[in-house]
């Protein structure tokens, strides 16, 4: 039978005039050749991985290269074709046109064109087409980070015949993003993590720890479910209570705020901090309510830069953790090398000034368990 197919569809691609007319010919999912030949449901779905029906793939293939991506995506049979949507997907795509000022059936057309160039584009075109498949409007980075999405990403790229690991796929999603080959896919919506104060530092230390004990880069973590699962448990131990997601998300916010570069330099007072002694004699009485910068220290080096919306609860954070010591044993050996904390109380300043200030020192200090801010 499969044969048969394929001796069908070489004689439609020899007669049909447009990749677009091949393409309804053999997929139209009522009267399409693979729709005939194989009229049950489960039928098809194991057709769909044979050998045969990459064949027929490859025929449009052919098809759009000699008639054009463009030139040949009209169809000569017809002009239309009719497709049930859920209500849901259809309010969704009528909000989408309306906000970008265009007509919902320009709209489709401008999707559907943009997945057959994507799938002109053989792996690169593949992936993207399951990023904007299960992307749900979001970054790339979204859809790294997150481990539901991403499941459906990774399984997806594999419906789609892409090989490689899970870290593979993700990186080069995320070169995908750096290069710009996703520019062409509509803005996607913001995501905004809250009560990011709450896990932040507990991010930023896990990524540390890892770099520290595997020599891997953030984005390595990210990509790697395998280690980012490890990091999440890191994160979970330092800062208890949060998703993956956030944790993750925690992270890469840290890395960005590097990109502050002449914003964070044109800081020119450098507050103080006092120094409050030994973290394990600290009585928290001591510590305001306040926003601020925190510096935990050893005699020999500075250990961990932080800054807070609340240093009280903060410092009380990394107690309930450490067994009072500032940072777990695991983490820091705080019996070899007790912590020292010093503080500077800066209740008039909003988080972005916080936030520059603790990259301007970051960069000057280099704390060991600090992400490196890069401009």
């Amino acid at each position: 039978m499969g044969k048969d197919v394929l001796r069908e569809a070489e004689r439609l691609a020899r007669s049909l005039r447009t990749w677009a007319d091949l393409s309804n010919a053999l997929f139209d999912p009522m009267e399409g050749l693979v729709a005939r030949s194989f009229p049950a449901l489960d039928e098809r779905k194991e057709f769909r991985k044979s050998h045969i029906y990459e064949q027929l793939h490859t025929l449009v293939e052919k098809k759009m290269e000699a008639t054009g991506v463009i030139a040949g995506a009209t169809p000569k049979k017809s002009g239309k074709f009719v497709v049930r949507l859920p209500r849901s997907l259809h309010a969704a795509l009528e909000g989408e046109a309306e906000s970008e000022g265009t007509s919902l059936n320009q709209l489709v057309v401008a999707k559907l064109a943009v997945q057959l160039d994507n799938l002109a584009g053989g792996r690169l075109g593949s992936m993207i087409q399951a990023f904007g498949e299960v992307r749900e409007g979001y970054s790339a980075d979204r859809v790294i980070a997150d481990p539901q999405v991403n499941r459906r990403f990774l399984r997806r790229c594999r419906e789609l015949g892409l090989s490689g690991t899970d870290y593979d796929l993700n990186w080069a999603l995320m070169n995908a993003r750096k290069k710009g080959d996703l520019s062409h896919l509509p803005k996607t919506r913001r995501y905004t993590v809250r009560e990011i104060d709450e896990f932040e530092y507990g991010s930023e230390m896990a990524v540390r720890f890892l770099q520290q004990e595997r020599s891997v880069s953030l984005d390595r973590i990210i990509c790697d479910p395998e280690l980012a699962e490890e990091f999440d448990g890191y994160a979970s131990k330092l800062a208890p209570g949060f998703s993956p997601l956030q944790y993750r998300w925690g992270a890469l916010r840290i890395r960005k705020a590097g990109r502050l570069g002449s914003k964070a330099d044109s800081v020119y007072e450098v507050p103080q901090l006092e120094a409050l002694g030994k973290v394990a004699s600290l009585r928290l009485g001591k510590v305001s309510e306040i926003g601020g910068l925190y510096l935990f220290s050893s005699e020999k080096e500075r250990v961990f830069l932080g800054q807070t919306d609340n240093l009280h609860h903060r410092i009380e954070k990394h107690m309930e953790v450490s067994a009072s010591r500032g940072l777990p044993n695991w983490l820091w050996n705080t019996k070899k090398q007790p912590l020292d904390i010093s503080v500077a109380e800066l209740p008039s300043l909003t988080r972005s000034i916080r936030q520059r200030i603790e990259v301007l020192l970051v960069k000057r200090w280099k704390p060991l368990l600090n992400i490196t801010r890069v401009a």
